[in-house]
Formats: structure tokens, sequence, C-alpha cells
């Protein structure tokens, strides 16, 4: 009882002692006792820059199945030409292939048929409405036409739409009619996939291209629980050599059963010239609430308490340096810290228990 209060003034002398100097080991030391460094920076997720699917406002789109799927179900046509390549950029509306077939031209029939049921249904509304003002016929003939009306504009919209997703131009007054479709493009973009071919029979369903939007342009993380613990959609995101950021607009509640990791997808509001589709990438995020000064997530056993305080230990040519850090959030893998320390310092993430028997001057430092 009576040696605690001397042990305690040890202690306390060893901290203002290490405060102002290193903890002084010999790289033999640091052998014999099993400690190991590591980059500060080594735990940056991976993640993949990649375009998601069938999102026509951020990702890549299906031409052929999702615009041509209705208007080809009846019979087939066939690829007449094909004007782009993989991996060619697009502009929205340029022409990417033309399609011939008998059901192009008899879409183009039934809309000119539609159109015109749907003008003389229009001339006899007018003449009835004439009429009924009159007193010469009954409301229920008005009403039967104004049904017959509705109806003829109703089919004449529906082939008009028709024509509309084949990429047909409506026949004009004259009634002649194209004799292919324009495969266009509905954005500005990249071909991811060209599938078509010159000669190809395409029907309902048949993916002819795929077109992917870069701008912006999502990356999909892949992260341990750990490293993703405390991120939230609108955290910071940047991937080297873009010059632009990006924010995080997605963590997915679970794990993936396979690997146990999780995802999360960030977006950038432009990605063309410093990361493609597809391509792996190194990213760095910036939880919203991250304090001033530099954040860090480091393995939990680098962490040590002492005198209520978190501490680690950064390696300097005489040994190791101990730096207080602020906790931000930790669990059994990875603890997020605040420390005043630079991306290229070299922490201690074995061997610790030995770095603070010799800073507390209970271990054999270096004499």
């Amino acid at each position: 009882m009576k040696r605690l209060p001397a042990l305690l003034s040890l202690c306390l002398a060893a901290v203002a002692f290490a405060e102002d100097g290193p903890i002084r080991l010999s790289p033999d030391q640091i052998a014999r006792s099993g400690i190991a460094v590591v980059p500060l920076a080594a735990g940056a997720a991976q993640g993949m820059a990649t375009l998601m699917r069938i999102d026509a406002a951020h990702g890549c789109l299906e031409i052929g199945s999702i615009i041509y799927g209705r208007a080809l179900q009846r019979m087939p046509a066939m690829v007449a030409t094909v004007r782009v390549a993989y991996g060619e950029p697009v502009k929205k509306g340029q022409v990417l292939a033309r399609l011939q077939g008998a059901p192009l031209i008899e879409l183009q029939r039934e809309f000119a048929q539609a159109r015109a049921q749907a003008e003389l249904a229009a001339e006899s509304l007018r003449r009835d409405e004439s009429l009924h003002a009159d007193g010469i016929i009954s409301q229920s003939r008005l009403s039967s036409t104004r049904t017959a009306e509705r109806q003829s504009a109703l089919l004449l919209a529906e082939k008009r739409q028709a024509l509309r997703l084949a990429g047909l131009p409506e026949p004009g007054a004259g009634g002649a009619l194209a004799s292919a479709a324009e495969i266009r493009a509905p954005f500005d973009g990249v071909v991811l996939e060209a599938a078509a071919q010159p000669g190809q029979r395409v029907d309902a369903m048949t993916p002819l291209f795929k077109l992917g939007r870069l701008s912006p342009l999502w990356l999909e993380i892949q992260a341990t629980p750990a490293q993703a613990a405390g991120l939230a959609p609108g955290d910071a995101v940047s991937v080297p050599g873009c010059q632009q950021g990006g924010r995080i607009t997605v963590v997915t509640p679970h794990v993936d059963a396979h690997d146990q990791s999780l995802r999360l997808r960030a977006e950038l509001p432009s990605g063309a010239a410093c990361v493609r589709p597809y391509q792996f990438v190194q990213v760095e995020v910036k939880p919203k609430d991250a304090p001033a000064g530099n954040a860090w997530r480091v393995p939990s056993g680098a962490v040590t308490r002492h005198l209520s305080r978190s501490w680690i230990f950064v390696a300097v040519p005489e040994g190791f340096r101990p730096v207080a850090v602020q906790v931000l959030e930790e669990s059994a893998q990875s603890t997020r810290i605040a420390a005043p320390v630079e991306p290229s310092a070299r922490i201690a993430v074995k061997g610790i228990t030995a770095i603070k028997g010799a800073w507390l001057g209970l271990g054999a430092g270096e004499q």
C-alpha cells in the first residue's frame, strides 16, 4: 500500500518525459519485442468505378431491351447498319444503328390509320356539337360522338408512342413510309457494349447497345464493416488523379454473405477524365463530422489508454513517439481517430505492451 504513491509518481514523471522526447528503443529491442509498424494511411477502402445498370439518369441503359421491346414483339427486324463501336463517345440523338423489317412498316401503317380515324372523329365531334347547339340532335348522340373522339385520340397517342420507341418518324400527309428505324443515343455517354451486328435479326428483348453516362459517375465501394462504421450519405470521397471529389450517396445496411463486406455508393460529378468504367481505384472517405485536422482509421490494437487518454506510438529514428489522439468511434477491429500526424507517419500495430512498458519505465528501454 505504501508503494502505490511512488509508483503513481513514477508513471506521471514518465508521461511528462515522453511528451517531451521519444521512447528510445534500438532496432534489436524492437525486433525482439515483436513490434510491427504500418503506414498510417494503409487502411483506405477499396472500390470499383462502375456505372449502375438500368438507370437512365445515372447509369447504363440497355437500349434494345428497354426501348425497342414493344415495337419488335410481333416479328423480328434486321440490323441494316451499325454506326458506332465499343468505347466510342456518343452525343444525345446520335444515330447508333438502323433497323429494317416488316414490323417497322406495319407500325407506320397503323399510325397513319389511327391518325385518319382520329381526324375523322374530331370532325364528327365538331359537326355534332354544332347540331346539338341548334337542337337538331339529342344529348345522348353528342355524348356518343365525344366518347368515340376520345377513344380515337387515345389510340392515336398509343401508335405515336410506338413509333417513337421504335425510332421511326411520323409518316407525312402523303403517306410516305420510312424504310428504316434509327436507333439514337438517349444521352451523352460512351458505348460500353455494341452487340448489334449488320445483318443480325433481332426481336423483343434483344440488347443492341449498352451506353454509359460518365458524368456523373457512380463508384461502388467495397469496405469492411469496420471501415464503413460511422460513414453516411454526404461524406466526402476523393479519388487519386481526380481533381473533383464526390459524395457518398448510399450506405447499404446489410453485409454481403459471400465476402462479409458492405457496399457503399458514391457519385463523382465528372469522372470520364480520371477513372473509367469497371476500373479498380483507391478511394479516401472523410466523414462529415470529422474534426479539424487529420482523421484516420487504425487497427484497434494500435490505440492504448493511459491516464484517461488515448495514445498511438509513431515510429521515429530513436524508437517511438507517443501521440495523444481523439477517438471518434471504435469497434473490435478498427478505431477511427483524430491525430496531429502526417499521412506518411508509421505507427506501431503490434508489440504495443512492450512500447508502453518502455514509455512508463517498466520495460527495457535503451539506456
